[in-house]
């Protein structure tokens, strides 16, 4: 199969929030009430795109994936994100202390189910990486307990690195992390 890598871009926006719509609770075993955070509106998309990092999988024409990152400020009016960001001052990866001035958060990553299992999330996290790594050397993420298809993912395929198993609002989540200068290919 042959798909393109590339940044997002404007005139993608209405597919991506398209998209997670549809999709946003496909790899939840409790029901959306349980779920802490959103889906992005067609604003949010168009300011991912403009000001954080957008990446997207295509397949003749077609969005089939995106991964998101962006600055904490994007995100820090949701209470879980709050959360997380006074967690990571007391993390670390590999002895370099974390803080909101050296992490930005990542995702969502979505993937469309059919074409998953073909390398699309590998290539899209080492993409996102490489547009990321000149502002921010780590990124961190959080990823429910439950979803272990996810967390086997972005532990095995982006070289994420669990930095602590933590509870918000009767939910289990992993906080990871990864090195942006450190290539996935590698693992």
């Amino acid at each position: 199969m042959l798909f393109t890598i590339r940044k997002g871009v404007l005139t993608d926006a209405a597919a991506i929030v398209q998209l997670e719509r549809e999709h946003i609770n496909d790899e939840l075993i409790r029901p959306v009430a349980a779920l802490h955070a959103h889906s992005f509106t067609l604003n949010e998309v168009k300011t991912l795109i403009n000001h954080h990092w957008l990446v997207v999988a295509e397949d003749q024409g077609k969005i089939i994936a995106y991964v998101v990152a962006a600055k904490w400020a994007f995100f820090s009016s949701q209470p879980l994100y709050r959360y997380i960001i006074q967690r990571i001052k007391f993390a670390d990866v590999d002895g370099c202390a974390l803080s909101t001035t050296n992490t930005c958060q990542y995702g969502p990553v979505w993937i469309d189910p059919s074409y998953r299992g073909q390398g699309i999330f590998e290539a899209l996290a080492n993409e996102l990486k490489h547009q990321v790594k000149a502002t921010y050397p780590f990124m961190v993420t959080f990823i429910s307990g439950d979803n272990k298809r996810s967390l086997a993912a972005h532990k095995n395929k982006a070289a994420m690195h669990v930095l602590e198993y933590f509870t918000f609002e009767q939910r289990d989540y992993q906080l990871l992390a990864t090195d942006n200068h450190q290539s996935t290919e590698a693992n």
